[in-house]
This record gives C-alpha cells, structure tokens and sequence, in this order.
C-alpha cells in the first residue's frame, strides 16, 4: 500500500453551493462527510480517500491504493475527476506527498474525530491489522516485535569523512546502474553490521535515497522490525508477513539483535521463519538485515541461508584516522542547528583519546557536541570533561583500603592486593592515552583458602578500593554461591548485570559443575571485561581442580589470591578483637586460655579461622549468661564489672559440651550429589525459594499468610523417599525454615491405637516428637482402613488437624506408592488442601542403578571390575521391567550377596591366599544369577 497526502482548494461551504449531489443522501448535515461516503462509494477497487482537516479555504486529504494492482495515476485521476466532475472543486494546492502508515492513521483518527469519516469505511483495503498495530490494539501476548517507519530522501547526503570503502563503492555502484525497465525484483539485498543504530541509521538512509533515485526501489517507505520475540514465529499472527506485504516496492528492515532476557539459541525458530519470508518477498520488498557487531544476536542462524536466493551485500561501518574523524564530525555539525560551530570539532575531538575511530565514535561523540558547545560558547559555567567515565559517588569516610590494612593478619593477602591495584592503574593510564584501541587486561580473581580467612570482607573492601581508585564505576558487590547459579545460565545472566561497575564475588564457585554453567560464566566474563570484576573463592585445592577442568576459565583469570590459615596468634588478635566490639574484657589469664583453645582448634577439620573465634566469643559470653545467673538470679545484681568481664572458666571449645552437627549446606550438597531425583532436587529448591520470598513480603509489610510446607512423596520402593526427607529435614534447618531439623519416622503402627481412644494421642504425640522437624508417615495409604469411620480414619483426621496446629514448626511427608497415595489423599476433605508439594520418584534408569553400584562400592572402600559391572547391568535390565524389583534396594542386596559370595570363594580357595587386594574387589564370578523372570529370593530352610 502507499498513501499520500496533499491538498485542495476549496471549503465546505463552496461545496454545498456547487455539488451536483443531494449531500443528505451521504451524511446528514455533514459537508465534508458526505463527501468522502459518496467517493468511498463511488470509488474504483484498491483505492481510498479522505479529506480529514478543514483549514478555511484548503481541505487535507489523503489517498492511498494498492501499488500491486493499479497505478498511482489511475488512483490519483480517479479522485480528482470526482472532485472535479461532482463537487466542482477549483483545483489542487500541491501534488501528493507520500507519507507514512503512521501519518496515514494520524489523519484518519483526526478525521473521525471531526466526524469526517469512519474507520470501516477505509481500512477495507488493507484490512484491520495496520490499525491496530499503530494503536496499540494486539494485546501483549501478540506484540513479538516493535515496528517503525521512515521515508527514504533523496536528497539525502553522505556526511564526508568515515565511511568503509566497501560502502562508498556500493553506493557509486547503486549511482551508476540504474533501473532503466519496468522489471521488478531485487537480486542484491544488503546486510549492515555496526556497533551502534545510529551508524546503522546513517549508512540505511543514504542506501535508502540511492537505491530511490536509480529507481532500484519504487516506494520510499522504510520499515524497521526490531526486538523480535523468539516466540513470533509461533504466533498465529504476528503480523510481520502483512507488514512485509504492504509494503511492496520499499525497505524492510531486520534488526537481528536479540531482545533482554533470551540467547541467540532461541532464536533458530524464528531464523527460520525470517528466511521464508524472504524468499517469499524478495522480489517485492528489498531487505536489509543488521546486527550489532559486539553482539551478533542470532544473525548467523540467518544470513548464511540468505544466498540460496538472492546475492546478500556485506556492508560495514568504517573507521578511519583522526584527520578523517574531525572531517566527519564536521560534516555532521554542519547538518545541525550548531553548523557555525563546526570548526570546533578538532579542539573537541581532542577529549577523546587515540589515533583511531569508528563511524560509532564519532557519532557517540556527535551526541554530546550539543551539552559542550552550548556550554563552551553560551553559558561557560560548568569544567566537565566529557572524556571521563561516569561514577558514583562513594563514602567519603574511613577509606577501603585503609580498612585493608588495619584487618588483622593477611599480610600475604595485602601485597597481593597491592600488586594487583598497581597493575590495574597503570593499565588504565594506558587506555587512557591509547583510546579504545587500547585491549585492556582484565581483573578478574580466584580467593582461594580455608574457611573464615575473610574472602568475602577482603572482595567487598575491594569493590570500595577499585571505587576509590577509580577502576570501578559503581563499586557494586554481589555475592552468590556456586550452587546458586549451577544449571541457571539466566541467573548467571541476571548476577553479572547486578554486578555492572562493580565486583561478583562466586564462593564455593566449583559447585558450578554443568558444562553449559561454566561456559556461560566464561562468555559472561568475557562479555562484561570492562565493567565487572569476577571473584571467584573456595577451597584452595578445589579450586584448583576447578579451574584445569576449562582452560577457557584458566586463561580469562589472570589473578590468583592465597588466604592462608590465620597462626594462633593472629586467632588469638581476633578474639581479643571481638572481645573489644562486644564492650567485653579478659585478663590475662582468660587471653592464655583462648589462644590454647584456640591453638588446638587449628587443627580440626573444616577449621573455620575467623568464624571459629567469633562462634568462641558467642560461646564464652552464653556460659557467662549461665555464671552469672547461677549465682545472682536477677540480672539486676549484676555488677557493671562482672557484667562485661570474662574469666578462664568462660572459655571453652565451641562444640564442647554440645551435640555435633553437621555445618550448614552439606545436606544440600549431599542431595545434589545423590545419582537422579531431578524432581525431588527442584521441588526442595521451589519450597526453599517460596518460604525466601514468603518472609521477604512479611518483613516488608506485605499481607501474606505463612505457607504451609507439607509434601507428598510417591514412587516405588528404593527409590530415596526416606533418604531425601532426611536430606530435606537438615536442608530446611540450614535454610531456618525449620527449628531443629529433627527426623521422627512413623508408620501405621505407631499411629494407630488397639482400642477407641487410644489413636488420636498416638497421633498428636508423633507431631510432639517432631517439633521443629519433619514427620515422616511411611506407606501413608496404610493407614485407610477398608471401612470408612474406622481406626484409620481417626488417625487421618487427627493428622490434618494437627498438621494445621502445627503449621509453623512441622512439616509432614507422607510417602508411598503413587496410586495408593492418591486414594490416601482423597479419604479426607481437609487432606489436599494442606499439601503444598508433590514429589514423584520416579524409578531408576539402568544407566543410573550402574551409577548408583560404583557409589556404593566407593563408599564401602572396595573395588569393582568391568566385567561385575557389566554382568549387574544386565541384571538390572532383566528386573528394570517389574514395578517393585526395589530400586536401589535391589542395588545393595546384590551388593550384599556379592560380599558373601567373596568371602565363600575366598575360604573355598584357602585362608593363606586371602590378601587385602582380593578382600576388597568384586569380580564378575561373586555376582548372583538372575533371569528375566526371576528375582532374588532369599529362601529359609531346605531346599532340594
């Protein structure tokens, strides 16, 4: 479709005087009205017009046809003879300007609202979809792209100056061979890469006015498609074939780039849609296709294809020498309202550094001609320099590193740091000088040490230091751990874009064990060189075996930072440390007690340093709290001395006197360790996050009722039911969804009583027994008698009761097969209600009741050849049809005959050939036998 506008002479007055035509008979007691009804009318096919402003002695209108089934001068003729012929108009003020679809439904809404004319009674050409698209109508779900248009010019001219040879030949080329037949068709389409739209924009609009002017293309309409929506292509209608449609004998641009949020891998879907819709258009519409040369989008699933039906022109953006820089920036100076100005592109070019530019350079720095010069030649009030980068302001109090090198210890740790922060200022001097030629080194870190030797203070200190320094722009720290971010290629995404100017700190980063984890962290590190510092910490030789696994990840860190154990006299500087922010006081005696205690720590595993001595402190001060009540029973006899006075009787280990347990993530660690579960793992980490979120709103106020967190878990027997609740148990008392994280196993028997009233106690006792932990009801169905009102259903009622007064310190697990439990569940109204998950387990594959034999042979210390494994494989793959053949318990009963049938051959060949070597090594002969319809029975008594 093409639309134009022009205007004629005449008002609505001359035309109710001179019409031939009852105008009543088109609109009553509307001039203007009834003129466009009777030419809607009277109009040929393919052609609409209407007038929609009355400006006293000129009417505008407009008039629009369809190029691909009537000419311009038919459609144009047409009209005017029924100006002329019916309404006698004088004449036409000037002839029409084509203008663009968002003009076009710009007149035709000014024109309804004069009540002029309808929206039905014109889009009846090109169909309703152009309307809604210019005013907002498709709702979200539709919206796959944004969409604009321009007008080529054809007096369009190139600025001088920056421009690649290869684009300046093009054009020469597009001069020189013009379209002499009346032959349609494109065989060149062009493909733009920049690294800016607005040399992008430059370079389209002089192809525009050239290819216009050589009649190479017949409208001047230019289309721009851009922030497609992966998904487009699996719209019912998007709309992009009708856009391309219409707009028939102009430009349509593509810009390739992808929208936030999605990777190029997302689009192949749509790579493919775009290229049938060239070859369906190509002779049509001439295309243009664009990318950003520092991020490709999906462009390469793309243009390769384009070849196999028309000749794909590359063209790129140039760059060139300073004299050539000044040269272009003048040029565009002069196009400006600051055109007396233009000389003064050479003094501000001088702000920017280096002997090379892009046509982006010199258009970023055309942007910011406009503050300066107004500022250099008008108001002269303000010294800024447009060549800095931006920063933030930063706490003007105790400085970062000052704070660096008052922490105790850490001696090694601060040189290094000071190394690093030498090379960093230097490195940046030299891009300051060289410009953006420049390849600067990057800073990215590995804090490799023990627990509590301070990573993270020492990388948030940092993230001030390189603020203060000027090496940071925003000085932003973002902490997260390995875990957090394996197998989310998103959440990588998300942490590095909150990391923008400042550092990431990664702790335990070797728990990012996928490959596509790591490979992603590696793009991202290489993505966000200039603006974020990536730390990555943990455990020196994990760390270690980290980094070889990727050479990618290995070369991209040029840092290595060693914490080492803090020596008992630094522990010893830390507690006394503590002892001064807590306004407490030790003699001499109690710092010799602490500094042994201390010294006898070092040596436990998982040693925690620091923590280990702040957790001491917390320990001296609670059997304090013990002293001091024991002996005054009111706090308030408690003299000021004594009160903030610690003696040597105060000082004990941490754990002394107290039930070990486990630290804090293990669990959680076990359980993504544990072969399968995929289900059981993502359903812990969706309770984990909602309980998270659930407390965030609460803590700001927002009206949430506390979630309930009972569970389902179904599946066969052996699959970890009972192993992953227990996981789960200590998970949410690391995560302090959970008081304690005790463990309390139940079964029908310990749920349901012999006599009436003895069954609803047995139940409320269970939940007692479970307070701040999880009960877990085993073969939950168990407990549906086959009469309803019996035993059983007591004991379901009592359970939904209690599990209702205990919402807030027990969470209940029932578990069993997945068909009973359904049938469990709908017993009692109330029951489904209060389960908030649902976790299927399901059966093992082969392949992983394999995995699971290696880890059980691992674990028991022992060996297992080959050939064992491959004889158990195919065991496993006689019985891995039968529902109930046990899982992993199949797995350790085999396992478990095994290790007798060792020891029976071991014996049989004589006691003296037994060595430590064949104790411990399975063979293939030590293996049961087992058929496809046979499973492991183990038989009591004779049997012939």
């Amino acid at each position: 479709m093409r639309y134009y506008n022009f205007e004629i002479y005449a008002n609505a007055d001359e035309i109710r005087e001179n019409t031939d035509i009852r105008l009543n008979d088109y609109a009553y007691g509307n001039t203007l009205a009834s003129v466009n009804n009777y030419i809607y009318n009277k109009k040929i096919n393919d052609v609409d017009f209407f007038i929609y402003r009355d400006n006293g002695d000129i009417l505008s209108a407009v008039i629009s046809y369809n190029e691909k089934k009537i000419s311009f001068a038919d459609a144009y003729s047409n009209i005017l003879a029924m100006l002329k012929d019916v309404f006698h108009i004088k004449g036409i003020k000037a002839m029409p300007t084509e203008i663009t679809m968002r003009q076009f439904f710009d007149n035709l809404t000014e024109g309804r609202r004069r009540e002029f004319t309808s929206r039905s009674k014109v889009t009846s050409t090109f169909g309703d979809w152009v309307y809604d698209i210019y005013n907002w109508r498709i709702d979200e779900a539709k919206n796959k792209f944004y969409f604009s248009e321009i007008l080529a010019d054809e007096d369009y001219t190139l600025s001088e100056g920056i421009y690649d040879e290869a684009f300046v030949e093009e054009l020469k080329n597009i001069e020189d061979h013009h379209n002499t037949s009346k032959r349609g068709g494109n065989m060149v389409h062009y493909v733009i890469s920049t690294k800016s739209e607005e040399a992008t924009a430059d370079m389209t609009k002089a192809l525009a006015s050239k290819l216009l002017k050589s009649k190479r293309i017949s409208g001047k309409r230019i289309g721009l498609i851009s922030k497609l929506d992966p998904g487009v292509y699996r719209a019912s209608n998007s709309y992009l074939e009708d856009i391309i449609e219409y707009n028939f004998g102009g430009i349509i641009i593509f810009d390739l780039t992808p929208r936030f949020g999605y990777s190029a891998e997302n689009y192949t879907g749509t790579a493919e849609y775009i290229e049938q819709l060239f070859k369906k258009y190509r002779n049509d519409c001439l295309f243009v296709f664009t990318y950003n040369q520092d991020n490709p989008g999906f462009a390469y699933y793309l243009l390769p294809n384009l070849k196999k039906y028309a000749i794909p022109m590359m063209l790129k953006e140039g760059e060139g020498d300073r004299k050539a820089a000044v040269s272009y920036l003048e040029s565009l100076i002069k196009h400006s309202e600051y055109s007396e100005y233009a000389k003064q592109a050479s003094v501000f070019l001088k702000k920017y550094p280096g002997d090379e530019f892009t046509q982006t350079d010199v258009l970023m720095a055309y942007q910011q001609f406009e503050p300066w010069c107004i500022n250099e030649n008008i108001l002269k009030a303000y010294n800024y320099d447009f060549s800095e980068d931006f920063m933030l302001d930063r706490d003007e109090g105790v400085s970062s590193y000052e704070k660096l090198h008052n922490m105790i210890g850490l001696d090694i740790v601060k040189k290094q740091i000071d190394d690093i922060l030498a090379s960093a200022v230097i490195e940046k001097e030299r891009k300051k000088r060289k410009g953006k030629k420049y390849e600067q080194g990057t800073m990215h870190m590995v804090f490799a040490g023990n627990p509590g030797t301070a990573k993270t203070t020492v990388a948030r200190l940092f993230a001030g230091i390189g603020k203060e320094r000027g090496l940071l722009k925003s000085g932003a720290f973002v902490e997260c751990g390995g875990m957090d971010l394996d197998g989310c290629v998103d959440g990588i995404r998300r942490v590095f874009t909150a990391a923008k100017g400042g550092v990431l700190f990664i702790d335990e980063a070797y728990a990012l064990g996928l490959q596509p984890s790591v490979a992603t962290l590696i793009q991202e590190m290489e993505n966000h060189r200039d603006d974020v510092i990536v730390i990555l910490a943990g455990y020196n030789d994990r760390m270690e075996r980290f980094m070889k696994r990727n050479e990618g990840l290995k070369s991209r860190i040029p840092y290595w930072v060693d914490f080492p154990d803090y020596t008992a006299d630094e522990l010893t500087d830390i507690f006394k440390y503590i002892l001064d922010e807590h306004s407490l006081t030790a003699g001499e005696d109690v710092i010799k007690e602490a500094s042994y205690n201390l010294d006898k720590a070092r040596y436990i595993e998982d040693f925690g340093n620091g923590r280990y001595v702040r957790n001491m402190v917390d320990r001296a001060a609670q059997n304090q709290a013990v002293r001091l009540m024991s002996a005054k029973g009111d706090p308030e006899m408690v003299k000021d001395k004594a009160l903030y006075s610690l003696i040597k009787e105060d000082i004990t280990m941490v754990n002394e006197g107290l039930v070990k347990e486990r630290e804090p993530g293990v669990a959680k660690k076990e359980l993504a360790e544990m072969i399968g579960l995929a289900a059981a793992k993502s359903v812990i980490k969706k309770a984990v996050a909602s309980y998270k979120m659930n407390k965030l709103c609460l803590e700001k106020g927002m009206s949430k009722e506390k979630l309930a967190m009972h569970m389902v878990f179904t599946g066969n027997p052996g699959t970890a039911k009972t192993t992953v609740a227990r996981l789960l148990a200590e998970i949410f008392r690391d995560e302090k969804i959970l008081p304690t994280g005790k463990f309390v196993e139940v079964g029908r028997a310990d749920l349901i009583g012999t006599h009436v009233g003895e069954t609803a106690p047995l139940v409320v006792d269970a939940f007692k027994r479970a307070r701040g932990g999880v009960l877990f009801i085993d073969e939950a169905y168990s407990l549906c008698d086959s009469l309803k009102g019996g035993y059983g259903d007591e004991a379901i009622s009592t359970i939904v009761q209690e599990m209702e007064n205990h919402r807030d310190d027990v969470i209940v697990i029932f578990a069993g097969y997945p068909g009973p439990m359904q049938e469990f569940l709908e017993r009692n109204p109330g029951m489904k209600s209060r389960i908030a998950f649902h976790v299927s387990f399901d059966d093992y594959t082969v392949e992983e009741l394999c995995d699971i034999t290696k880890l059980m042979v691992k674990n028991k210390g022992m060996k297992i050849s080959k050939a064992a494994i491959e004889k158990l494989k195919k065991s496993y793959e006689n019985v891995h049809s039968e529902g109930d053949y046990g899982n992993g318990r199949f797995v350790r009963k085999m396992l478990e005959e095994a290790e007798m049938n060792i020891a029976t051959r071991l014996f049989d060949d004589g006691e003296s050939e037994i060595t430590d070597e064949s104790i411990r090594r399975i063979e293939e002969c030590d293996i049961p036998e087992t058929s496809e319809s046979k499973k492991i029975v183990k038989r009591i008594g004779f049997a012939s």
